[in-house]
């Protein structure tokens, strides 16, 4: 599979009918499949955290999920990455999962896996969803008497990608492992996603920025200006 490494970590290049194969591919196998969706602040925080940067180097998939990367990345490295959203490869997830009659587990989250967990029960009336519960990474064992084919893990990054690097493969039933961030909050309806157009021309950002001010431009910063900045220094150094 095509993949170029983007601040030495490996983006793999999918079209979303590409994505759901693979999905389906993992789900009819026999080992457990970590797919993370990578932004800028995932490659800012890797450049500095180097257990981060091992797992993102290890992952089975690795999604480009930001505009940066499509953008920035792309144009310095003359290479077309196509930009899905990570709400939106959950969401293609759950629909596979329904369709393939495989089970899913809902974790993270503050209050909002319960209530995101019924909207994609109607949204997909044939998923089977074996359990729900927020935020706490001590969730081992609670998931593990489940036995989930899949799990959708909302504890934001680093953290949801260090739960499934470390008890992923521990559960036998478990074929696939996501970190979703904030997809919860969107499920739920806590946050609104950005007005279609602006999500199409990659402005979703700037939408998150004006509704979350003091919780994102710290996190904007880091994708806006600090990522270009390391793609710059290391082009530079070639």
């Amino acid at each position: 599979m095509n993949s170029t490494a983007v601040l030495s970590i490996p983006i793999h290049q999918l079209s979303k009918n590409q994505l759901e194969i693979e999905i389906r591919k993992i789900l009819s196998g026999s080992v457990f499949s970590h797919i993370a969706t990578v932004n800028p602040e995932f490659l800012v925080e890797a450049e500095k955290n180097e257990k981060f940067k091992k797992i993102l180097q290890s992952t089975t998939l690795n999604i480009c999920d930001g505009a940066g990367i499509s953008i920035f990345a792309g144009m310095l490295l003359n290479t077309k990455f196509v930009r899905i959203p990570g709400v939106e490869v959950a969401e293609m997830i759950c629909k596979v999962c329904a369709e393939m009659k495989k089970s899913v587990f809902f974790l993270g989250g503050f209050g909002v896996a319960e209530k995101a967990a019924n909207v994609m029960k109607k949204r997909f009336p044939s998923l089977r969803i074996v359990g729900t519960l927020d935020g706490n990474m001590n969730t081992f064992e609670e998931v593990k008497k489940t036995n989930p084919d899949v799990i959708l893990v909302a504890f934001g990054a680093p953290k949801q990608e260090y739960w499934l690097s470390e008890n992923g493969a521990k559960i036998p039933s478990l074929r696939l492992g996501i970190g979703v961030g904030g997809t919860f909050d969107f499920w739920a309806g806590k946050v609104r996603r950005a007005p279609f157009l602006m999500r199409k021309i990659g402005l979703e950002w700037l939408w998150r920025l004006v509704l979350e001010p003091k919780k994102r431009a710290p996190r904007i910063w880091r994708a806006v200006m600090v990522f270009p900045w390391l793609l710059l220094k290391i082009r530079n150094k070639k």
